[in-house]
């Protein structure tokens, strides 16, 4: 099959520095070649260049990574799906702008949908009218050959947290810098955040391969996610996580190094610590157990398990 992506033409494609997107559309493209499909990836902010890309290329299949471009879903000539990475998408009373700027042409256009989640898949069959004949379940994956992998982290880290994400008010990081065993990477864009305390910097991909293993287990206590990279790049490199309820989409919550704190404790910082330390316990003396969980969100997994049947039946229509 031939497969066009296209990205938001931004940053460029594979990032050179951070870009979560930008790097699930990347490994996606890898994972589609590795099972022998030819990929395209169209990364420009113009919508005539990408309408243009994409005829040059002449797809069976388009899959769109960028909501601001459901407007270009009805000119492309070929099959074709949009998927939204909005963190608040499960959330409409804190869409804001997102409604009537995005949300509505969604409404109006009803495109075809690869969901991250159920509880996406739900938002918008009924919260924007779409028939549910549209929307296809299709999550995120993750490289899981990418990242280093040790049994046991190094002895000074088996201690240590990472919170590891953009700094800024959705993430909530914040909040929680009074927990002296959490520390921080990410591009720092919050200015109630401070730098001063066990803040790390910005993370190369080379660094997040090669020493996210190195520490205890992930904290990712945001206030709305949708399905985030981090917790599977996480699983990846043999740590547990400990999220909030708005970043458990599609993980199984009833695995023991899988932590989630419920939004009305998530002020109670006494029990977020205690609760870090018991993952981190567990996760640091199953290592093993969090990798093999990685395995069934290895990329070639989930495109042959979701992506293929999604895109084979909106050809088929």
């Amino acid at each position: 099959m031939k497969v066009s992506i296209v990205g938001p033409g931004i940053m460029p494609i594979p990032p050179t520095g951070w870009g979560a997107v930008e790097i699930l559309i990347w490994d996606q493209k890898l994972a589609l070649e590795k099972l022998g499909h030819e990929v395209q990836i169209v990364n420009t902010p113009k919508g005539i260049d990408i309408l243009k890309e994409i005829n040059k290329f002449r797809p069976d299949f388009v899959h769109v990574q960028y909501d601001d471009f459901v407007e270009l879903c009805p000119y492309i000539q070929y099959p074709n799906a949009i998927t939204s990475h909005f963190g608040y998408l499960e959330q409409p009373q804190k869409w804001d702008y997102y409604g009537p700027r995005v949300a509505q042409k969604f409404h109006n256009i009803r495109p075809n949908i690869f969901c991250l989640s159920p509880g996406i898949r739900e938002i918008y069959a009924q919260q924007m009218g779409i028939d549910r004949e549209q929307l296809f379940v299709t999550p995120n994956g993750v490289n899981v050959d990418q990242f280093k992998f040790e049994e046991l982290p190094l002895s000074h880290d088996m201690c240590k947290s990472i919170y590891l994400a953009k700094i800024d008010y959705r993430k909530r990081q914040h909040m929680f810098q009074s927990i002296d065993s959490l520390y921080y990477a990410g591009n720092n864009a919050d200015p109630r955040f401070d730098t001063s305390k066990n803040y790390l910097g910005e993370w190369s991909k080379e660094q997040l391969y090669n020493d996210l293993t190195q520490y205890g287990n992930l904290v990712l206590l945001s206030d709305g996610e949708a399905h985030p990279l981090v917790c599977l790049e996480a699983f990846a490199a043999g740590l547990g996580v400990v999220i909030s309820q708005w970043a458990a989409a599609n993980l199984d919550v009833s695995k023991d190094f899988i932590t989630v704190i419920p939004e009305d404790k998530i002020t109670d910082l006494e029990f977020v610590d205690t609760e870090i330390v018991k993952n981190r316990y567990y996760s640091v003396n199953n290592r093993q157990e969090i990798r093999e969980y990685a395995e069934s969100f290895a990329w070639e997994k989930v495109i042959e398990k979701y992506y293929v049947p999604a895109m084979e039946k909106i050809i088929s229509k």
